[in-house]
């Protein structure tokens, strides 16, 4: 995962605790100054309205809208080199590292039968 979504994945969990303590403040300011300006207010647009800015890409799904996200987005947030948005909700997407299968579901095809003609020239 690019180091922006990091800090982006960061910010969200400690700004989105209960109570935020005097050492967590500081914490959470020095994030802030790491995120361009227009990647933090389209952040801070979603918070306003109380909704998380970042979500889990899961299985080709945003964790927040539950919405499937075309195969493209999941292939730029597996090279980590741009910043991607869900098109349903509008909350920035991360890919965890250790997803399994990168966040593509592969649908599984039956196998195909074998004719009767290729079953015994097999044996």
């Amino acid at each position: 995962m690019n180091e922006l979504m990091r800090i982006l994945v960061e910010l969200q969990s400690l700004e989105f605790e209960e109570t935020i303590r005097p050492d967590i403040e500081e914490r959470i300011l020095e994030l802030r100054a790491k995120i361009p300006a227009p990647i933090l207010s389209h952040y801070d647009r979603l918070s306003d309205k109380g909704k998380k800015g970042v979500a889990l890409l899961r299985n080709q799904t945003c964790s927040g809208c539950h919405m499937r996200v075309p195969v493209a987005v999941v292939l730029d947030l597996k090279h980590g080199d741009e910043v991607c948005l869900c098109e349903s909700c509008g909350r920035y997407l991360y890919l965890p590292e250790t997803a399994a299968g990168d966040g593509i579901v592969e649908s599984k095809k039956p196998a195909a039968k074998k004719s009767r003609k290729q079953l015994a020239h097999a044996l």
